[in-house]
């Protein structure tokens, strides 16, 4: 039986979900708000597999689960009353640690990747993994750093927040000269600007889907029915790296972002989502990412 948990309010976990059920494959599905309202974990810490799950309207005992679809997302700030935050928050930090540590196929062990909470370190860490360049890149908070560092980028060059919080790249601009003596405050991101299109890669074990999105807008995430969404043949160089990436992290799935030089037409990477959003892209991909999960989850005689 494969477990699902996540939040119905979800439709990345949705996605995941639904693919199983086209799947056919026997399943067990738990809704984090409606669990902190009526149900309960308990976990025997001698002995993982004998957690069982009540969700008020069943038991789900872990040993009997081969595999687990887990979409994590922490409930408790947006709970009732007190009783049911501490209880979503309960079960967040116990899932966290449980799928960590649980001897089944997992997507995605929650805790296995931790680089994504620095973005400097990420890149370059995962750029090495990968075999592949990155943009030229100065995290700071100062201000004379960054004026050289700007002075070095004749071709232009963004910005962005330098946290695991999603944030959006701009175009730096001369009128946000003015600004820079802010960086005090606050270190950011600036990097080289990459003139040409993205391109997301989502990985499901060693198997990867690519795809190319043209956009008027420096940050394709923040417009919408503008872009140009288009498959593409991914090299040989990078289907590689990724499925080196998803074997260094222990993570079978992740979003793999890079940017295309229009010019010269070199590959640069950004990042690996460890917690994708890929339900837009697989709808595109008519339903190959969310297929492809189903068979890494299956038991092996279903594959």
């Amino acid at each position: 039986m494969i477990l699902c948990v996540g939040v119905a309010a979800d439709p990345t976990f949705l996605a995941g979900l639904h693919a199983v059920r086209t799947a056919r494959l026997p399943h067990s599905a738990v809704d984090l708000p409606s669990l902190a309202m009526r149900g309960s974990v308990h976990i025997p810490l001698d002995d993982l597999s004998s957690t069982t799950i009540h969700t008020g309207r069943q038991v789900i005992c872990l040993e009997e689960v081969t595999a687990v679809w887990c979409r994590l997302l922490d409930v408790s700030p947006y709970a009732s009353d007190a009783r049911y935050r501490e209880a979503a928050a309960g079960h967040y930090q116990a899932f966290l640690r449980l799928f960590e540590h649980l001897p089944v196929r997992v997507i995605n062990p929650p805790l296995r990747e931790a680089t994504g909470f620095t973005k400097v370190l990420h890149a370059v860490t995962m750029a090495a993994v990968g075999g592949w360049q990155v943009p030229k890149t100065c995290l700071t908070s100062n201000p004379d750093e960054a004026r050289a560092f700007i002075a070095d980028c004749p071709q232009g060059l963004i910005f962005k927040g330098a946290s695991a919080a999603k944030t959006f790249a701009q175009v730096y601009e001369p009128r946000h000269e003015k600004l820079l003596d802010r960086l005090g405050r606050v270190p950011v991101l600036f990097q080289e600007r990459i003139a040409g299109p993205d391109v997301r890669v989502h990985t499901v074990g060693d198997r990867a889907f690519g795809e190319a999105i043209h956009s008027p807008a420096i940050d394709y995430r923040t417009v919408v029915c503008v872009n140009d969404y288009r498959p593409i043949a991914l090299p040989d160089s990078v289907v590689r790296g990724c499925t080196r990436l998803t074997a260094h992290t222990g993570l079978p799935l992740l979003g793999v972002d890079f940017k295309i030089d229009e010019v010269t037409g070199e590959w640069y990477f950004l990042e690996a989502n460890a917690m994708p959003c890929f339900e837009g892209y697989d709808r595109r991909a008519g339903g190959a990412i969310t297929a492809a999960m189903a068979d890494w989850l299956a038991p092996a005689g279903a594959r």
